[in-house]
């Protein structure tokens, strides 16, 4: 097959490009390696847009340069500051092409504990989102492709020349394109590049996304001499998750997402549990750093949760009546994730933890909630729940759950992926979760929440726009 340009991945990003480029007078080429379309962007919640139209109705203006500065901060000036102004700086009107294209919201809010108004949700959520965008593409004449997967890029003279393909029924395909865009998601799915670049064990670790993402359009472009300078083991960490039990449900909202005593492999505590609640970015860095954790909690705490209110508001009123009956089945189908003991000593012979520790934080934990004073971290009281002391106790051991991961390819502002000697490779571009630069360790839920979404929209338009200057069209 021949086209322009070959799209990798229909994700916001994907679609985003497609859909730019078709209406910039350019033939795509879109292929998925699922089925159906839409990535990890079809489970996504809203777009992080500064100085938008909907900003603009409810009298909200952000003065760029300050975001920016609050972002490097946040970041410590790992993010390319180039990259986040250009794209704070397009996101109001790329809003506006979104809503061009029949993209629907359903308001504007902030998360957490941050204070700027950027997330503007989607109606329908991302899944809409996705389809909206797909459906214009396909009435503007994109060639879609589900079941492909893209297996290596084709250079001819430094620069691409196309891109070699699979189908899900093992025939091969081959497209020549002058431009091919990256946006296939990242690598959240990939074990070894999880440890090689996030220095993470595997499987401590549990992916909330779409499956699929497993670093196809990186390593591609790795081969043909892509920089890897960008890929810092930026991972998007929410919190913690329990294998086994599936994201939003009943032990998730239950444990995962409540600020209870945690401890580490050393029985020691070593952040804020309410963090999460302000900013599950930072949480997850903190959480990341440690080899295990497990969430400390006793029967008389759960019982107290059932029969009135779970501490953070997760479902209605803070209600999980099937709390115990979904945990009973969960302990017969995984059988090491919570361990019980009638004391806190047996709990840590249990965990092969050291007792004298754990006995000393539990016992540390317990006085500063009589006080209500947090003398370690200066947790907020209301979240400072004693075990008490009387068990039996039990321990949850917390995976680090993660939406995405952040890092990827060095790019240009325009999303040109550049080599290992800072140079541009002519033709191959990079958006989402394809592209770093955006982030440093962490995600800036905090600030701009949202921002990976519009980041990924944002991109992929960046890609789109430059590759017609490219063919010159």
């Amino acid at each position: 097959m021949s086209t322009d340009v070959v799209v990798v991945g229909s994700g916001s990003t994907g679609v985003s490009a497609a859909v730019q480029a078709k209406q910039l007078g350019l033939n795509v080429i879109m292929i998925e390696k699922n089925p159906g379309l839409g990535g990890t962007s079809a489970v996504t919640e809203g777009y992080g847009g500064i100085n938008t139209e909907l900003q603009t109705q409810q009298g909200i203006h952000y003065d760029v340069k300050d975001v920016l500065l609050q972002a490097e901060g946040y970041h410590h000036w790992f993010a390319d500051a180039n990259l986040l102004k250009k794209f704070y700086e397009n996101s109001g009107e790329t809003f506006s092409w979104l809503q061009s294209l029949g993209v629907k919201f359903t308001g504007l809010r902030n998360l957490g504990a941050n204070k700027l108004n950027t997330w503007h949700l989607y109606d329908g959520g991302g899944k809409a989102l996705t389809e909206t965008l797909a459906e214009n593409a396909k009435k503007m004449g994109v060639e879609i492709l589900t079941d492909t997967s893209g297996k290596e890029l084709i250079m001819k003279d430094g620069k691409v020349a196309g891109i070699k393909a699979t189908h899900s029924d093992g025939s091969n395909l081959t497209i020549k394109a002058p431009v091919v865009i990256l946006a296939t998601g990242g690598y959240s799915d990939n074990p070894e590049m999880l440890e090689k670049y996030a220095k993470v064990n595997a499987d401590n670790v549990i992916d909330a996304g779409i499956p699929g993402r497993t670093g196809d359009g990186i390593n591609m472009a790795l081969k043909v001499g892509a920089s890897d300078k960008n890929l810092k083991g930026g991972l998007m960490a929410f919190g913690a998750m329990m294998k086994g039990a599936p994201y939003g449900g009943t032990l998730h909202n239950g444990i995962g997402r409540q600020p209870l005593l945690r401890v580490n492999q050393d029985g020691m505590r070593f952040t804020d549990e309410s963090l999460l609640a302000r900013d599950w970015g930072a949480y997850g860095a903190a959480h990341r750093l440690q080899g295990t954790v497990y969430q400390i909690a006793s029967k008389a705490n759960l019982d107290n949760f059932v029969q009135n209110k779970f501490p953070r508001d997760m479902t209605p009123e803070g209600k999980i009546p099937t709390f115990f009956e979904d945990l009973d089945k969960y302990m017969k189908k995984e059988k090491t994730q919570v361990v019980i003991a009638d004391t806190i000593e047996e709990l840590a012979s249990k965990l092969n933890m050291n007792e004298e520790q754990l006995k000393a934080t539990v016992d540390q934990y317990n006085a500063d909630c009589q006080t209500g004073v947090d003398s370690q971290f200066g947790k907020d009281p209301k979240f400072l729940i004693a075990p008490g002391e009387n068990g039996p106790y039990y321990a949850f051991k917390l995976d680090l759950g993660y939406y995405a991961t952040t890092d990827g390819l060095a790019i240009t502002t325009d999303a040109q992926v550049l080599d290992k000697k800072g140079k541009v490779i002519p033709g191959l571009y990079a958006g989402g979760g394809d592209a770093g630069g955006l982030n440093g360790e962490s995600y800036d839920v905090s600030l701009v929440p949202g921002s990976q979404q519009g980041w990924a929209v944002n991109s992929g338009r960046f890609a789109a726009q430059d590759a017609a200057k490219y063919l010159k069209k």
